[in-house]
């Protein structure tokens, strides 16, 4: 983990994460090493060093970035549209179940009528490029 280095998302990629119609894979780790992945369409970035991911329903996955936090491992986030993939390797910031940052998303959250339970925050480690091009699998930061 990179500690308090800040990693910021690519221009590219940021705009892409907050993208509403882009696909957005989260993979995390299960306690015995599986991997599990899920489509979460409530996801985007607050900002260029913190991604959110909505908790609406996620029982395994909230378990998995609980341990993931307490184990300080990471956890991906693939995002793509098109021709352009990103993934995106995290750490587990907080959890929010309450306070200013909460309270707005729950109100965008409601207005797709959605109740939000909780909201993941994760810190971006390392974006590699997956697009289909030249430059797949090549480390973008």
């Amino acid at each position: 983990m990179n500690g308090d280095n800040l990693v910021a998302l690519p221009e590219d990629v940021f705009a892409l994460i907050n993208e509403q119609k882009a696909a957005k894979v989260l993979g995390t780790r299960s306690a015995n090493g599986d991997v599990h992945l899920i489509n979460v369409g409530g996801a985007g970035a607050l900002d260029p060093e913190t991604i959110f991911i909505g908790e609406i329903f996620m029982k395994k996955t909230g378990e998995n970035l609980k341990l993931a936090q307490k184990e300080k491992t990471k956890a991906s986030v693939l995002v793509s549209q098109g021709f352009k993939s990103y993934e995106i390797k995290v750490s587990v910031k907080d959890h929010l179940t309450s306070g200013p940052v909460f309270d707005k998303m729950a109100g965008v959250f409601k207005s797709m009528k959605f109740d939000l339970k909780g909201l993941w925050l994760l810190k971006p480690e390392e974006v590699w490029n997956e697009s289909p091009t030249y430059d797949a699998g090549k480390k973008m930061i």
